[in-house]
């Protein structure tokens, strides 16, 4: 599975009310931009979208958390 497939499979589970299985699959698709995709890291874009992507985790709003990871972290791949 591609790395945005990954990412929109698991916004799909954010939508869906399946918060413990989106973390661990999110956990799962940083880790894998962190290994293969470095340079992204270090474009500002990035972090333009990591920061609110955080901040809406930290308040439990998983329909935004699941935008960013369905429509603007993919278009950075």
């Amino acid at each position: 599975m591609s790395l945005a497939a990954s990412l929109i499979n698991t916004a799909h589970q954010f939508r869906l009310g399946h918060e413990a299985e989106a973390s661990l699959l999110l956990r799962q698709c940083i880790d894998e931009i962190e290994k293969d995709h470095p340079e992204i890291i270090q474009q500002s874009e990035f972090g333009q979208i990591l920061s609110p992507m955080l901040q809406a985790q930290e308040r439990q709003d998983w329909l935004t958390l699941a935008d960013y990871l369905e429509y603007e972290l993919p278009q950075l791949f």
